[in-house]
């Protein structure tokens, strides 16, 4: 029955054609109408469209800099993101094919001896695992960007500093992961006998013409696209000017190539060659035809998912796509080798998604499954809260899977929505979303949901606490705040009381342990503020660890306080109001190290 949900080979694509049916002489219209109907969100975005090797469309629409009113051309340079990694995957293909990489061997044996430090696993990876993303890592954010060029370490040093831990079995879940590609890009900087920025630009670059493309951090291989990107600034979705935007990558080939459309149309070109034509990327047409063929199936069905490390999306011909995001650009590269039809889109836009989703499905046409007619389970089935497995699962970051995780609310029998996109049912636990392509699988035990899977990532169903874990954790902190603020300022005033009476100390003896606990208390709630501003400006692990220490220190504060406000408690005569107070400051400190604990908010 899963298999009715593949796609059947339409007309659209052929001959003179888009993917969704359009002419080909229609390009223009089409996106000048599209872009037209959003030029007051739109700052800068360049779209090339090619069609058997050959550029079909190339327009760039909108302003580079705004606010020096600079426009966009075709000359404009971007930062491509994630879509990068498809550099990565073209080098391990074109090393395999020569016979110096395998993909079936356990990456260990092409690493120097103990260069992985946080493998959990005896099951080997492999570069189909790198390539597959589901290696079994963890996600993690700090030490991903330096902000100055001489900070910038080697590729194997940097990667030896980002070395996330590994979290799941090789093989069984698949979690996006950017320290995966860039390990298979050491590896191909190891086997290859120089420098990963370098085989790229001598190996692809090169090869296909593509002048106006750097992939190193710094650009040292190609030093005229770094002037060339003080032309362009990167904006929200709102059109607000994003001004830290700009960082030096030290696991690069995860994200780091900036360059023309047109450029990164060349590469799509070269990856499918008009017929009769070979690529000139590769030796054979047959390791092209290798990369570009599925590599990893969802689970239990034969729809394809990834296909060597590029993502199997249906339109409305199935098609590889990948996107990408940085700081303040995106990108997405969409292309169908059956018809040799291939599109970029790049902005200078963070997370945007009306251009690089929106138009992607405007030319090739949005995913329509023919309709299933047999039992299928009902959409209560599938709903709840899903927390994503590209997450950290350990350390100080947790709390950002809970925060992103998949809220599922049934519509109906057949519809769900999942944070406000509806997704209908199209076959038994798989649904498409209702205005743009792409498929959600949910693998099931006896009708139990297990797993929730999408082209990029799977994701698990929490219930219970679990699912307000972090709603119950926020109350808690609110609570805990609001009544040590009052306390301060209680004691604040009762000091300028004392002051006015001239009374020499207060009440009770232990009120200056009060005092501190919450004085601490408020330490930690500014010290935690600015632990999460640092975090979201991409800061390294080195230079936050004093906020743990911070976090450390607190914990012992607050049990000190218990311990000495039991030993009082035993033996005062006090009224009990003060008690109250007292009692009630241990519950926030204790409220405030459960929240440390249990977030890992110490490492």
């Amino acid at each position: 029955m899963l298999s009715l949900a593949l796609p059947v080979q339409g007309a659209g694509g052929n001959g003179d054609t888009t993917p969704s049916g359009s002419p080909l002489s229609s390009l223009g219209t089409i996106t000048d109408t599209y872009v037209a109907a959003r030029q007051r969100t739109t700052a800068a975005v360049s779209v090339v469209v090619i069609k058997d090797g050959q550029t079909v469309f190339d327009k760039a629409y909108g302003f580079a800099d705004i606010e020096r009113q600079v426009a966009a051309d075709t000359d404009t340079v971007f930062e491509w993101g994630s879509t990068t990694k498809l550099l990565v995957w073209t080098s391990v293909m074109q090393l395999a094919e020569q016979g110096k990489l395998d993909l079936e061997t356990d990456i260990r044996e092409y690493l120097p001896q103990g260069f992985l430090k946080k493998l959990k696993y005896e099951k080997p990876v492999t570069l189909l695992n790198l390539m597959n993303h589901n290696a079994g890592w963890q996600d993690r954010i700090t030490d991903l960007y330096y902000f100055a060029e001489e900070d910038i370490p080697e590729l194997g040093e940097a990667l030896q500093t980002f070395e996330p831990r590994q979290v799941y079995q090789p093989g069984t879940v698949v979690a996006y992961s950017n320290f995966g590609a860039a390990l298979a890009a050491y590896i191909v900087e190891l086997q290859s006998g120089e420098p990963f920025y370098t085989y790229v630009k001598q190996h692809i670059f090169e090869v296909v013409g593509m002048d106006n493309t750097s992939i190193h951090p710094a650009q040292q291989d190609n030093p005229a696209i770094a002037q060339r990107m003080e032309n362009i600034q990167g904006y929200t979705t709102s059109l607000k000017l994003i001004k830290k935007n700009r960082g030096y990558m030290g696991i690069y080939p995860a994200g780091s190539a900036m360059g023309t459309a047109e450029d990164a149309a060349k590469f799509l070109a070269a990856l499918m060659p008009a017929a009769g034509s070979s690529s000139p990327l590769f030796q054979s047409q047959a390791a092209l035809k290798k990369m570009l063929s599925p590599s990893l199936n969802y689970e239990g069905t034969a729809i394809p998912r990834i296909a060597h490390g590029f993502f199997e999306i249906n339109h409305t011909l199935p098609a590889l796509e990948h996107g990408g995001n940085t700081a303040a650009f995106s990108s997405k590269f969409t292309l169908d080798p059956a018809s040799g039809f291939g599109m970029v889109v790049l902005t200078n836009q963070a997370n945007e998604w009306e251009y690089t989703t929106g138009l992607t499905d405007k030319v090739f046409g949005e995913y329509k499954p023919e309709a299933y007619s047999g039992d299928m389970p009902e959409s209560s089935e599938v709903e709840g809260q899903y927390l994503s497995a590209r997450r950290g699962v350990h350390g100080f970051t947790k709390i950002l899977g809970y925060l992103n995780g998949d809220k599922i609310t049934a519509i109906n029998n057949r519809t769900y929505s999942a944070n406000g996109l509806p997704f209908k049912q199209i076959a038994p636990y798989m649904y498409a979303p209702v205005h743009q392509s792409g498929l959600e699988y949910f693998i099931h035990d006896h009708g139990t949901v297990t797993k929730k899977s999408t082209v990029y990532n799977d994701a698990f169903p929490v219930s219970g606490l679990t699912a307000y874990s972090v709603t119950i954790s926020l109350t808690l902190l609110g609570i805990a705040a609001l009544f040590t603020i009052v306390a301060l300022i209680s004691g604040l005033a009762g000091f300028i009381f004392r002051r006015i009476k001239r009374q020499t100390k207060a009440a009770s003896e232990f009120y200056k342990y009060h005092l501190w606990v919450n004085t601490a208390g408020l330490l930690l709630i500014v010290n935690n503020a600015i632990l999460g501003y640092r975090l979201i400006n991409y800061t390294t692990y080195s230079s936050i660890r004093i906020h743990f220490i911070g976090n450390l220190l607190y914990v012992l504060l607050a049990g000190s306080y218990i311990v000495l406000l039991l030993m009082w408690l035993r033996r005062t005569q006090s009224g009990e109001k003060g008690k109250i107070m007292y009692v009630l400051s241990g519950a926030s400190a204790l409220i405030f190290s459960a929240i440390i604990g249990g977030w890992d908010l110490f490492y």
